[in-house]
């Protein structure tokens, strides 16, 4: 025999009246993250930023290494340069510098320890300004390269976020249809007993609820991937349960957006063109480079060393060095424009067609560019037309529902007319949602092209200059 609904309830809050003092006990409530929390956590964790970010770290290093090496003159001690020779030598020569047999040809044993301090400083043309400048633009990548990873971090945790908030959404609503099955359920049991209706209906009603049951776990799963994908994003690594909180959604008019002004402003704060930008420089500075390679190259030296000299090992390790020292300055002068011709005429040709292709590069990202926000726009202005028609959709569907229900009872509509009107209701109140979260994410492939916020009241992101 059947158990009836009330019975039904009673089981299920005994159950849970039961497994209560388990989960108080063993389980804790799952923290509940917004969406500043998602961005905090994945700026924190999240591998590819943290490889932008230890990227970035070189900056100050290697700007410290282009000062001493090339901006500086550089430094090398030598301390302790101590060899052991032998010398045997049969030949000898006489007055006039003709050879003889040496009358005492044997073995002759020496050493020698030197200290050496040799300060050198070398540049040719404007190569110290130039590497300064290379260097700062290397920096500069560097940074925006960190700020694109960053931006577009940003955007997919909260594409994520809201994805998952889209399940989360789409998971009440299938609780919320079960317990609307079972109110009709309830209502053909009723007709059923009153002789109203066929044992037929109250079969069909069970199948609803238990297809509907069966919806609500598989959107329970959907939910679940998509906290899986948003902790993937935001670098969690301990399997720590967490839940998404019910946060507004940033749904309004975009009728009052100027696709002619946001291009403006995208090409002042997209990641992208300004990468670009330094791209172009980098490679303006490489003609630069190829046109004065064939300066002079201009050495300057000294050296400071003591050196002892004994027989046999009296100069091994020797430590002294307070005596006999020497030292001498130079100055070396070497013409590069002498030296292949042809290959410094290539290297400057290829310069110039590299800073060619750059600039068509950057003109052809700041085309692409346009045609992504105009259609953006589009997108979102349709995206805003389809939210109003589901939203009108789902009024007019849920009226039919309630009007079908009332037929129903009074048994002028059947059980299967009434299940095609609520069928059609619930994925109306689906597309509701759906459409929504669709007009979110064409929000946000917005602010990711034109790299800054466009909704009503959103300020600039720090750290976005």
């Amino acid at each position: 025999m059947r158990m009836s609904s009330a019975c039904r309830y009673a089981v299920v809050i005994a159950s849970a009246l039961a497994s209560a003092p388990a989960v108080a006990a063993g389980q804790e409530s799952p923290r509940v993250l917004s969406m500043e929390d998602a961005l905090t956590l994945a700026r924190g964790g999240n591998p590819a930023l943290r490889r932008a970010l230890n990227d970035a770290d070189l900056n100050a290093a290697e700007s410290r290494t282009t000062w001493f090496n090339d901006l500086l003159p550089r430094a090398s001690l030598t301390l302790f340069n101590t060899s052991f020779t032998g010398n045997l030598q049969r030949q000898g020569f006489d007055n006039f510098g003709n050879p003889i047999e040496n009358p005492t040809a044997d073995w002759n044993y020496f050493s020698q320890t030197v200290h050496n301090l040799n300060l050198s400083w070398s540049f040719q043309g404007l190569s110290l300004f130039q590497s300064h400048r290379r260097q700062a633009l290397a920096n500069r990548d560097r940074e925006l390269a960190y700020v694109e990873a960053r931006s577009g971090l940003d955007v997919d945790v909260q594409r994520l976020y809201l994805d998952a908030l889209e399940q989360k959404d789409l998971l009440t609503f299938e609780e919320e249809l079960i317990e609307a099955r079972e109110t009709d359920l309830d209502v053909a049991e009723r007709l059923f007993g009153l002789a109203g209706r066929t044992r037929v209906d109250v079969l069909n009603a069970e199948l609803e609820v238990e297809r509907q049951a069966l919806t609500h776990e598989q959107q329970r799963a959907s939910y679940e991937r998509s906290l899986l994908a948003l902790a993937a994003a935001m670098g969690l690594e301990d399997g720590e349960e967490f839940d998404v909180a019910d946060e507004a959604l940033p749904l309004f008019d975009p009728s009052g957006l100027d696709a002619s002004a946001l291009i403006s402003r995208a090409l002042e704060t997209n990641p992208t063109i300004r990468r670009s930008e330094v791209a172009i420089a980098s490679a303006d500075l490489g003609v630069h480079e190829q046109r004065t390679n064939w300066w002079p190259r201009i050495g300057l030296g000294v050296d400071v060393y003591r050196r002892a000299f004994e027989p046999q090992g009296g100069a091994l390790f020797d430590p002294s060095i307070g005596s006999d020292l020497e030292s001498q300055f130079r100055i070396t002068l070497s013409l590069p424009a002498l030296n292949d011709f042809f290959s410094q005429r290539l290297g400057q040709q290829e310069a110039s067609i590299q800073l060619s292709n750059q600039r068509e590069t950057d003109r052809e990202s700041r085309i692409e560019l346009e045609g992504t926000i105009r259609g953006a726009v589009l997108d979102l202005e349709n995206q805003w037309a389809s939210l109003r028609i589901s939203e009108r959709a789902a009024t007019i569907a849920g009226e039919a529902v309630r009007l079908a229900r009332e037929e129903y009872r009074l048994g002028t509509r059947t059980f299967e007319d009434l299940r095609s009107a609520f069928q059609q209701e619930a994925e109306t109140r689906r597309g509701v949602i759906t459409a929504r979260h669709s007009f979110v994410d064409a929000l946000l492939s917005l602010e990711q092209a034109v790299g800054a916020p466009v909704r009503p009241g959103a300020a600039a992101p720090a750290g976005a200059r």
